[in-house]
């Protein structure tokens, strides 16, 4: 399910790329800068984490983090 879609720019600086969600409030960021910010309902309890990449890119996820509140 798609909650927002957004095209943002990602230029990598260093190799790094830092950004973050969080959820009921959804706040998604990248290097800083919000991209989405907007209330959902759809999760309502205690869940999972997961991240996606597209087949062709190179990624690596170094120092991820996921703390319940």
């Amino acid at each position: 399910m798609t909650i927002k879609y957004v095209d943002a720019p990602v230029t990598v600086t260093n190799g790094t790329i830092t950004s973050g969600v969080l959820c009921q409030h959804v706040k998604v960021l990248l290097d800083g800068k919000p991209y989405i910010d907007l209330e959902d309902g759809h999760i309502t309890g205690a869940g999972a984490v997961g991240v996606w990449t597209k087949a062709d890119s190179v990624t690596a996820f170094d120092d991820f983090a996921f703390g319940g509140t």
